[in-house]
């Protein structure tokens, strides 16, 4: 009844403008993923790719983690870019795996910081422990991508594709791998976009907790929430029930002495504007019809 009465009393303008932060998060989602196509020679119109990343959103809300997301950009986009369905599904994979090592990198630089809290607990200790090492490694990944030579990094593809059976999947890797070294200009946009992405999902968190009364500087929930979502990207709940609610009342409890009512009242908040934005997202699955 408390949670009630904090989401009850929370300011209407912070959660409207919190729900029109997270549609900019996907309008910036859609803008990425129209770069990685025009990077292997699709060109689609950015409206209809944005369409297509609103209507993921829509079904983000019926499989664990982000999979409802990327297997409906998957379903629309091989529709329009018959004949090469195995590059437009890995640009989704490519995406997603940027969004994922760019929320990552941001973890891995909050998380020493919260160390102490986060060790309080076997969960949350083990959470921690398993975004340090992915994230080292998307991390040194993507500087050796940048750093190396071209025709290094074209020995190493060649290396590794090695170990497939010589096949249509192997020719199709072999032309996305030849087309992201020619274009990591691109591949760099993408990423600079994805980083902006977290942080505006850092602000949503900022506004929330305004909205319920819990007065805690930016800086703060932009040096945890990016835990909060890259706990969120693994495929354990829909929509990151539970997840989200338990660390926000870990971090916020344990370090500003938020009361738990009010932490998980913020909680709520930003699953209601999420929802808001999914459930827009079935509108557009309703009316929209890719040509």
């Amino acid at each position: 009844s408390r949670v009630w009465a904090n989401v009850r009393e929370a300011h209407l303008g912070l959660v409207l403008l919190g729900a029109l932060l997270c549609l900019l998060t996907v309008g910036i989602a859609g803008w990425r993923s129209y770069r990685l196509l025009r990077a292997i020679g699709l060109n689609m119109s950015l409206g209809a790719v944005t369409a297509i990343a609103q209507i993921g959103q829509f079904f983000l809300l019926f499989l664990p983690g982000p999979a409802g997301d990327d297997l409906t950009r998957m379903l629309y986009l091989s529709r329009v870019a018959k004949g090469r369905v195995g590059e437009v599904c890995a640009t989704v994979l490519l995406d997603r795996c940027i969004g994922l090592a760019s929320v990552l990198a941001l973890a891995l630089l909050c998380i020493p910081w919260q160390w102490d809290l986060l060790a309080s607990s076997r969960q949350a200790f083990a959470l921690a422990c398993g975004m340090l090492v992915a994230g080292g490694v998307i991390c040194v990944c993507g500087m050796l991508f940048f750093a190396l030579a071209r025709a290094r990094l074209e020995r190493m593809r060649t290396w590794v594709l090695g170990f497939l059976p010589d096949g249509k999947l192997r020719r199709q890797l072999a032309h996305m791998g030849e087309l992201l070294l020619l274009n990591r200009r691109a591949v760099a946009q993408v990423i600079v976009a994805a980083i902006g992405t977290q942080v505006a999902l850092c602000m949503v968190y900022r506004i929330a907790g305004d909205a319920v009364g819990i007065s805690v500087p930016f800086g703060t929930w932009l040096s945890f929430v990016p835990i909060v979502l890259a706990a969120n990207a693994v495929p354990i709940t829909i929509a990151g029930l539970g997840v989200r609610e338990y660390l926000l009342v870990l971090y916020l409890g344990g370090v500003w002495r938020v009361p738990a009512e009010q932490a998980l009242a913020a909680s709520v908040v930003v699953l209601g504007m999420t929802l808001a934005v999914c459930l827009l997202g079935g509108v557009v699955y309703i009316f929209y019809r890719p040509k």
